[in-house]
């Protein structure tokens, strides 16, 4: 979704009837997947109710999440134009209803309006670019300012109750002692502590200002 000056325009508010009339209403529970990493993907989602998230898993079972999407936001269009390895997962944050768009008609629609598709191509480097900054950005972090970035997004999706020292020592690749040294400093400075194997936030507004 892109803002001009006051305005926020979504790629939905420029499809023409002829094109609406090709949409597949879809809906989603919490926390249910709407794309699989490594499947194929003809479809390209408008997100219309919810809220959505994209993140790359692994093998070991951590992941990173890269976007966050809200109503009027747009996804499965990088696949459309990459035939390779396909890493990213979406699921749903909170019960979604998204309409899908098959290739075949994505692609019409492009050809047959240029501000469309320079709209999708701007869209499409934005995410790049933001992708560039959040890995430039993590790998500056600190140990403990990597758990508190892991915590944070964690709470940010409502699960912060599973997180456990292994998942953390995954998601931030940093070693158990390293951890441990970290969640020692966060209690001590009263932002939040691990007891009974249990994750404790003892501030939330200083884990909310962690930057996502």
């Amino acid at each position: 979704m892109a803002k001009l000056g006051v305005i926020t325009i979504s790629l939905i508010d420029m499809m023409p009837d002829e094109v609406k009339k090709k949409l597949h209403r879809k809906t989603y529970n919490e926390n249910e997947t709407i794309l699989f990493a490594e499947n194929e993907n003809n479809y390209v989602y408008f997100l219309i109710e919810g809220k959505a998230e994209a993140y790359v898993p692994n093998l070991q079972g951590s992941f990173a999440t890269i976007h966050l999407y809200e109503p009027g936001s747009f996804f499965g269009e990088l696949e459309q134009f990459y035939v390779g390895r396909k890493p990213v997962e979406i699921s749903a944050m909170t019960p979604c209803v998204a309409y899908a768009l098959h290739r075949e008609d994505f692609f019409d629609w492009m050809k047959k309006d240029f501000e469309v598709t320079k709209f999708i191509i701007r869209e499409i480097a934005y995410k790049l670019i933001i992708n560039s900054e959040y890995i430039e950005e993590v790998s500056l972090l600190t140990v403990k300012e990597r758990l508190l970035r892991c915590v944070a997004t964690h709470y940010r999706r409502g699960d912060i109750d599973k997180l456990t020292k292994e998942q953390i020592t995954k998601e931030t690749k940093a070693p158990m002692r390293s951890i441990n040294r970290a969640i020692a400093e966060c209690d001590r400075q009263g932002i939040l502590s691990y007891k009974n194997q249990e994750l404790l936030i003892l501030d939330i507004t200083k884990l909310q200002n962690i930057p996502g």
